[in-house]
This record gives C-alpha cells, sequence and structure tokens, in this order.
C-alpha cells in the first residue's frame, strides 16, 4: 500500500464520521465545522481520484486542503479549551456534542484527522 492509500481511509472515516454524527445522530455543525467540511471531503474524493487513476498525488493541492483545515480545527479546538471562548464565537460552536473521555471532542477528532493526513504525505520515512 501506499502513502496515498492510508491518507484516502483518514479522509473517508472523517467524512463518513462527520455525516453519521450530523445526518443520523442529528447533532447541528456549527460554522467552523462546516469549514472543516469544506476542506475533508474533497480529499476524500481526490485520494478516490487519484487511486483508481493511478496519478501522483498533487502535494500543492493536499497542503493547502488538509493545512487549511488544520489550521480552522486548531483554532476550532482552542476555543474550546479556554475560559469563555464562546466570546469569540457567535453560532454555537463550543457545544460539546461528543466528549468521550472527557476530552475527546467533534474538533479535536477533525484536528487529528487532519494532522494525521498532513503526516501520512509530508513527513519523510526510511525504507528499510
Amino acid at each position: 500500500m501506499q502513502r496515498h492509500h492510508f491518507a484516502f481511509i483518514v479522509a473517508t472515516v472523517a467524512t463518513l464520521g462527520s455525516l453519521y454524527f450530523s445526518e443520523v445522530m442529528l447533532f447541528l455543525p456549527c460554522k467552523l465545522c462546516w469549514f472543516q467540511r469544506i476542506f475533508m471531503y474533497p480529499l476524500a474524493i481526490y485520494y478516490l481520484t487519484i487511486m483508481l487513476t493511478a496519478r501522483d498525488v498533487n502535494r500543492l493541492f493536499v497542503g493547502i486542503m488538509a493545512g487549511a483545515g488544520w489550521c480552522i480545527s486548531l483554532y476550532h479546538v482552542i476555543l474550546e479549551r479556554i475560559p469563555n471562548g464562546d466570546a469569540f464565537c457567535t453560532n454555537d460552536c463550543l457545544i460539546r456534542w461528543v466528549n468521550y473521555f472527557g476530552f475527546v471532542t467533534i474538533p479535536l477528532l477533525s484536528f487529528i484527522a487532519f494532522t494525521c493526513i498532513l503526516m501520512i504525505q509530508f513527513v519523510p520515512f526510511k525504507k528499510a
């Protein structure tokens, strides 16, 4: 398996997870969540296209999409963690629909997914 196969799995799980939370569990996504989706959904489609057409990954496209999503999700996580973070958010972006283990929230899951995609795509590894 190549790197983009793993990135496809991460992006697809993140996409399906966000759809599950909003369409099945009926959690209302805030504005920041929508922006994160805007950057994650095309990555899943892009990686599927790359795998089906056997082309090389456009690292600039992946870097822009995953990097922008990473920044938005980091901002969202920081807003959740600071006291009175709701002063910076006007659209109920601090409602914790999910709170696994007392700290794992939907924005943190998004942050982890974008981090994984960036690491899979850009961190060099040594071949044995």
